[in-house]
C-alpha cells in the first residue's frame, strides 16, 4: 500500500465517514429487512425506496454534523446531498438489484433468525458507499476557499 493511501486511512474525516457509513448501511439494511419480512410489502422496489430514503436522511445528519462538520447553508447543501444520493443509489443499488433480481433472476438469500435477506442488496451497497464518499467530499460538503468566501 502506498504512503498516500495509508495517510488517508489515518485521517479523522475518513475514519468517521467509515463509522457513519456503517451506521447508515445498517439503517438501510435493517429498514429493508423489516419492510420485507415483517410488513411484507408487495414489491422489493417499495421496500428499497423507503429504506434508501430513510438511510439518506440519516447519512445527511451524520455527514453534516460529524464527518464534514459543515457550516454551509442547509438548503442548497441538503438538495445536492439528497439528489446525489438518490442518483447514486438508483444507479448502483437499485440498478444492480433490478438487473440481478428482475432481469437475470439471480436472488440469493441468507436466513437471519428465520427471516430472509437478499444478498444483492449488500452487493449494491458496496458500490454506493464508495461513490457516496467521493460525491460528498468533492461536491456536497466541499470546503470553500477563503477567497471565494471573502468575495
Amino acid at each position: 500500500m502506498n504512503k498516500a493511501v495509508l495517510e488517508k486511512f489515518r485521517q479523522r474525516e475518513f475514519i468517521i465517514y467509515l463509522i457513519s457509513g456503517i451506521i447508515v448501511t445498517l439503517a438501510n439494511w435493517i429498514t429493508y429487512f423489516l419492510l420485507e419480512n415483517l410488513f411484507k410489502f408487495a414489491s422489493w422496489r417499495i421496500s428499497n425506496f423507503i429504506s434508501v430514503s430513510f438511510s439518506i436522511l440519516v447519512a445527511y445528519l451524520l455527514n453534516r454534523i460529524l464527518v464534514f462538520q459543515s457550516e454551509q447553508n442547509v438548503f442548497p447543501e441538503i438538495f445536492k446531498f439528497f439528489a446525489s444520493r438518490f442518483l447514486i443509489s438508483f444507479i448502483f443499488e437499485h440498478g444492480l438489484m433490478e438487473l440481478l433480481l428482475s432481469v437475470i433472476g439471480f436472488d440469493p438469500r441468507i436466513s437471519i433468525s428465520g427471516y430472509e435477506f437478499q444478498i444483492v442488496k449488500v452487493m449494491g451497497s458496496v458500490f454506493v458507499i464508495l461513490a457516496n464518499y467521493f460525491v460528498s467530499k468533492y461536491l456536497v460538503f466541499r470546503k470553500r476557499s477563503r477567497q471565494t468566501e471573502e468575495s
